[in-house]
């Protein structure tokens, strides 16, 4: 799964790579062409080897990810919306299935994919590349840079999971070869080869915060998720989104720094959020010549601050017409640039701000707030886990009602399934995550110790467990035995 950013237009590198091939089928002998060039340009082959290299590498760690998540269907036309606001009707969503790819980077199973990957997922299923399949639980997203932390299962074989070689993409420059591997319309496995045809892009419409590889390589409705690497089968982006305007390879493609998704997976990994700061301004990013023009003489590129909330800007004294030159000495080109420094500051710190006001610099001090569109904790709380059924449950809270799609009524305490084994019993009966279980054998399940004494005691009878689940639409009757 990918998204399509809207009005970008698709450069043609049809030239730049026939010059690349060229060069490389005719032996370094091109024009420009040198005697001392290296083996990997001067041989095709060697190139070759190095891109089978870097694919049979990552092989292991590639995974298919299809997610199941309820969709409220279309509802074009005037005419049906009128009639569901006069006999105030709803449409049912219906189960849809999406697709992408992410990659395993530790050994127990941690893995890396967007967060539009698995965004309202009901249920994530990831395919090793041997084809079998483990469970995955979504253990934390972070929607401002489209990044998501998986766990998956036991390894089928009872083995550690074989993770990437992390790569340094801050060590890339424009025109280094890269590989997109990942599940481009479900076709597993699939390598594609391309250059690096830009760093640093942002304002692609993606994400809050966008530091993006430009890439040439295909990549396709599938590949969100996947890995981007270098010659050496080193992970040094993550594929992301592509500019087109059919939603298909056009030529242009986006990765996620390596350094910035493992980033935000090692904060979610250990406080279960991201949490960034804030200054609270709107900004205006004008070029040199227009702040020469405007009074400000030879000022480099700046944010012109244009609008101030109630907040840290306000109590540090910013005004509407300042230029921001520098956060804590540090320069600032545009706002851009504005919006990811400060998000770097932790919350509750102080920062120095260079300002130009004027014909006068000033320098002011910010206390740093946390964004107030920062995501809720995710999926987190006490667990019980009944062995012999082989699901995990969770007592509901608001946030695990927003992440399975339910109504959430403090009055009305429930238990909702989290994780359910493959193989185990309760999988074999159709139940998944995001079931609320109401009942095990007659006893109503409220609270996690309800869920608890009543398994034990079913345990105890020897025969079997009797469970009553809802689905949001229906509820069952499933024998566990």
């Amino acid at each position: 799964m990918l998204r399509k950013t809207p009005n970008v237009v698709v450069l043609a590198l049809a030239s730049l790579f026939g010059a690349v091939l060229a060069n490389a089928f005719m032996g370094g002998r091109g024009p420009g062409a040198t005697s001392g060039a290296s083996p990997s340009e001067a041989n095709p082959r060697q190139l070759s080897r190095s891109l089978q290299r870097a694919a049979r590498l990552v092989r292991p760690s590639v995974l298919n990810i299809t997610t199941e998540r309820y969709s409220d269907g279309a509802r074009n036309g005037s005419l049906v919306r009128m009639l569901e606001e006069v006999f105030q009707q709803q449409q049912k969503p219906t189960l849809e299935q999406t697709y992408g790819t992410g990659f395993v980077v530790r050994e127990d199973g941690i893995a890396l994919t967007n967060h539009h990957v698995v965004a309202n997922a009901k249920r994530v299923m990831v395919r090793l590349y041997d084809g079998r399949e483990v469970s995955a639980v979504v253990i934390g997203t972070d929607p401002l840079t489209d990044v998501a932390v998986l766990r998956l299962g036991a390894h089928p074989d009872g083995l550690s999971y074989i993770p990437v070689e992390i790569g340094d993409d801050a060590a890339l420059e424009v025109g280094d070869w890269v590989l997109a591997t990942g599940n481009p319309f479900g076709l597993d496995q699939t390598v594609t080869a391309g250059i690096v045809s830009a760093k640093g892009r942002s304002r692609v419409g993606v994400a809050a915060y966008e530091d993006f590889i430009q890439t040439d390589a295909a990549i396709n409705p599938g590949n969100s998720g996947g890995p981007l690497l270098d010659l050496d089968g080193r992970v040094v982006g993550m594929t992301t989104a592509i500019a087109s305007r059919s939603g298909q390879y056009a030529g242009i493609g986006f990765a996620i720094p390596i350094k910035m998704a493992t980033g935000v997976m090692d904060v979610l990994l250990e406080k279960g959020r991201v949490s960034r700061g804030w200054l609270g301004v709107s900004v205006q990013d004008l070029s040199s010549e227009t702040l020469a023009r405007l009074g400000y003489g030879e000022t480099p590129p700046a944010p012109l601050v244009s609008r101030v909330v109630e907040g840290p800007a306000t109590e540090a004294g910013l005004r509407p017409g300042d230029l921001i030159l520098a956060i804590d000495d540090i320069a600032i080109k545009d706002g851009q640039e504005l919006g990811h420094r400060v998000a770097q500051v932790p919350v509750g710190q102080e920062f120095t701000m260079s300002v130009r006001r004027g014909q006068q610099n000033i320098s002011l001090r910010a206390v740093a707030v946390e964004r107030p569109d920062t995501p809720d904790r995710p999926v987190q709380g006490p667990e019980t886990t009944p062995s012999e059924v082989g699901i995990s449950a969770r007592a509901m809270t608001p946030e695990l009602a927003r992440f399975f799609g339910f109504a959430f009524d403090p009055k009305e305490p429930s238990v909702v399934v989290a994780k359910v084994e493959r193989g185990s019993l309760a999988y074999q009966q159709g139940v998944r995550p995001g079931m609320i279980l109401q009942q095990v054998e007659q006893t109503l399940v409220r609270t996690l110790d309800d869920l608890q004494t009543s398994l034990d005691a079913a345990d105890s009878a020897g025969k079997g467990v009797i469970l009553r689940v809802w689905d949001g639409r229906s509820s069952r009757v499933v024998v566990c035995r």
